[in-house]
């Protein structure tokens, strides 16, 4: 490559660099607005670029520089609210204070919570791929991330007392989160429910616990459901 070539793609390579915050800082004011948009658009309307623009305050030919296109956009904004809603749910995970039961309770209230307060969001979530996996659906990727954050926390504990069966795990997992959004899902676009807000939690605590209860037994550990949990941890490590 002559020098001249060279000093011309480094020139470009600078511009590029030093426009970069810019460009980030208005790809994330033009997501922001689209996902106060759609929380506030009657479900199934699908809001326009233009007001997405406008709400924004940029204009729309902005939007196009920053985005390749719907899709793009759309994958870019379920990624925004699949992280949303997977930081409320590690929130409520937080194994450091409470019993089996309260944390399984506190995780499903989060979940029930989260879906009734952003209802346009959730739905928007299973209306394609997000951006970080675009070859499945983001509901499906959400339901694989926070399976995976629960799936570290009980193989951590697990490996404590010196059981290791990761496969038990991961299948435990992935069926207690995806049975719990399907069921609060279905639950919440219900609209005449034969359960009450707090009937549906218990209920799905207590379906998640017989899961988590009978994977246990199997591995020889009794566990009681109302001990604070980070006591059952050291009483398994002190018999271990």
């Amino acid at each position: 490559m002559s020098s001249t070539a060279s000093h011309s793609s480094s020139a470009v390579s600078g511009r590029q660099a030093r426009w970069q915050p810019h460009n980030d800082s208005r790809r994330e004011r033009i997501v922001l607005a689209a996902v106060e948009l759609i929380e506030q658009a009657p479900a199934g309307v699908e809001v326009p670029i233009i007001q997405i623009a406008e709400y924004a305050g940029l204009a729309k030919s902005v939007v196009y520089r920053q985005f390749a296109g719907r899709d793009e956009l759309d994958r870019r904004i379920r990624s925004e609210i699949a992280d949303r809603f997977v930081a409320d749910i590690e929130d409520a995970l937080d194994i450091a204070e409470g019993s089996i039961h309260e944390i399984l309770v506190r995780t499903i209230g989060g979940v029930v919570t989260w879906i009734q307060d952003h209802p346009r969001l959730h739905e928007f979530l299973r209306t394609g791929p997000s951006e970080t996996d675009p070859d499945i659906d983001a509901m499906s990727a959400l339901i694989a991330t926070i399976a995976g954050s629960t799936r570290a926390l009980v193989t951590g504990l697990a490996g404590v007392v010196g059981v290791t069966d990761e496969a038990s795990a991961d299948t435990m997992t992935f069926a207690i989160v995806s049975m719990t959004e399907a069921t609060v899902t279905r639950w919440a676009n219900d609209p005449e429910p034969a359960l009450t807000r707090d009937q549906l939690i218990e209920e799905v605590a207590s379906y998640a616990w017989h899961v988590v209860d009978g994977v246990a037994r199997r591995h020889g550990l009794n566990l009681d459901p109302e001990q604070q949990l980070t006591e059952i941890i050291t009483q398994l490590v002190a018999g271990n």
